[in-house]
């Protein structure tokens, strides 16, 4: 692990759970030595990704907002999503859509829009969330590439298993691909109780994954009404998004469009 993977270790230790960390607590979650994580939460701080906060303690820092404000502003999976989710919301009556991409092995919510409707979901902007449970999150795991879907196998066989996606690698891999045939998946109740969600898996202009597109409703009225209708939507929204990350990637003339929302480690 090189020196900058090892300082990006610090920042991801802060959480929700966990949002004041001092020094001796660093050490001993990342098994660090001491000399080293000062000097990473000296330049975390300097750089303003951290800030001290009294009796030993570090925060985040306002570095991080100032980012945020960024992909606010400039990222093209929040720029075009916002456009594109305007476009389809009316047509899908109650429910909540929501763009998820990918940020190491889970999940994060990037953009969030809804109907009014009687869920509670836990995919809030920002929110990591886990990568084997959910259409949002399978949809895209099932399109990643093979070495890296064995990777994620080999470091979180348990969690696939209970998760019911197989406890060999062969069973993994088939479930994968009988994902990536259909062109969405559906779940019902994997995250949150009472909810039944659609998501289509959206593409950069090489074909790799960028994130999914994903419609919650209530079970209630997964049950009562045809979803074709409702599937289309999603997944004709999600090509849309796709094509437009990538003719924009093509009139920057760079290629492709890096999103800096997804950090893949």
């Amino acid at each position: 692990m090189s020196s900058l993977e090892k300082m990006l270790k610090v920042i991801d230790a802060f959480s929700e759970e966990a949002p004041v960390w001092t020094v001796d607590r660093l050490v001993e979650g990342l098994g660090t030595s001491r000399s080293t994580t000062y000097r990473y939460v000296k330049e975390l701080c300097e750089a303003g990704f951290l800030a001290p906060v009294g009796g030993g303690g570090y925060i985040l820092g306002p570095r991080i907002i100032e980012l945020d404000r960024q992909i606010r502003h400039c990222d093209p999976m929040l720029t075009l999503g916002r456009d594109l989710v305007s476009d389809i919301l009316p047509q899908v009556g109650e429910g909540i859509i929501f763009i998820c991409g990918l940020v190491g092995d889970n999940v994060i919510s990037v953009y969030r829009r809804e109907n009014p409707n009687s869920l509670n979901i836990s995919y809030s902007r920002g929110r990591p969330m886990p990568l084997f449970r959910g259409s949002a999150s399978r949809v895209i795991l099932a399109h990643l590439p093979e070495r890296r879907a064995m990777k994620l196998f080999l470091y979180h066989r348990r969690e696939i298993r209970e998760a019911g996606l197989g406890s060999e690698w062969d069973a993994f891999r088939v479930n994968m691909w009988e994902i990536r045939e259909q062109p969405y998946l559906s779940s019902r109740a994997q995250v949150d109780r009472g909810v039944f969600a659609l998501s289509a898996p959206v593409f950069d202009g090489d074909g790799n994954i960028l994130a999914s597109l994903t419609l919650a409703i209530p079970e209630q009225r997964a049950d009562r009404e045809d979803m074709d209708p409702l599937a289309r939507v999603i997944v004709d929204g999600a090509a849309r998004l796709g094509a437009a990350i990538a003719a924009l990637a093509v009139r920057a003339g760079a290629g492709r469009v890096p999103v800096p929302i997804r950090r893949a480690v």
